[in-house]
C-alpha cells in the first residue's frame, strides 16, 4: 500500500481525503539514474529511483507501477549509449542518463467521490526532463548524433511521447570527469 505524505492508502475515499486536506503538496519530481561504466558486461542495470518528498515513506525496495515508467526510460534509453557508441565506433567511458518527471496524481481520482483535480493534473504525467552525461574523447558531433537517435527514437521514451520533454546533453573528457569528483 502506498504511503503518501507520511499516510499510507488504500481506497479512494482514503486518497481523495488526503488530496483534499494537502493538495499540491502531492505533486513531485520523481529521478531515475543510470549509470554504467566503460566495459561493462550488463548494460541493462537497474536505474536508482529518487521519489519526491510526498513518496519518501515508501519501501526503497518496492517500486510502484506509476514508478516503474521512470525506471524503464533511464535503463533503457541509457543503455542505448553504449550500444549505439559501438555501432559509431567511438568510445564511451561513462554514462549517466537521468530520467526526471513531474508527477501529479490528483488527475487518476477526478471525479471520484465528489473530487475535483487540478485540470494540468489530468494526465498525471506533467512533464519530463532528460539528461545526458557523456564521458568521451569521441567528436562532439557524433555524441550529438548519438543523444539525438535516444532521445527521438527510444522505445520507452517513445512510449511517453504525449508527455512535455526537454532535453539535455552534457560531455565531459576524462580529465574533466576526474577534476569534478
Amino acid at each position: 500500500m502506498p504511503n503518501v505524505l507520511g499516510q499510507n492508502v488504500t481506497s479512494v475515499q482514503e486518497i481523495v481525503g488526503l488530496f483534499r486536506r494537502h493538495g499540491d503538496a502531492v505533486r513531485g519530481t520523481y529521478r531515475a539514474r543510470y549509470v554504467i561504466e566503460a566495459g561493462a558486461k550488463e548494460l541493462y542495470r537497474t536505474a536508482t529511483l529518487e521519489r519526491p518528498e510526498s513518496m519518501r515513506g515508501n519501501p526503497p525496495e518496492v517500486v510502484y507501477p506509476w514508478e516503474q515508467i521512470f525506471v524503464a526510460a533511464a535503463d533503457c534509453a541509457g543503455s542505448d549509449y553504449p550500444m549505439l557508441a559501438q555501432f559509431f565506433d567511438v568510445a564511451i567511458e561513462r554514462v549517466e542518463f537521468v530520467v526526471e518527471g513531474e508527477f501529479d496524481p490528483r488527475g487518476e481520482f477526478d471525479g471520484l467521490d465528489g473530487y475535483a483535480a487540478p485540470v494540468d493534473a489530468a494526465s498525471c504525467y506533467l512533464s519530463l526532463h532528460v539528461r545526458a552525461l557523456l564521458t568521451s574523447h569521441a567528436p562532439r558531433g557524433v555524441l550529438e548524433r548519438i543523444h539525438r537517435r535516444v532521445v527521438d527514437r527510444n522505445m520507452v521514451l517513445g512510449a511517453l511521447r504525449g508527455v512535455p520533454k526537454t532535453d539535455e546533453l552534457i560531455i565531459q573528457t576524462t580529465a574533466e570527469m576526474r577534476a569534478a569528483s
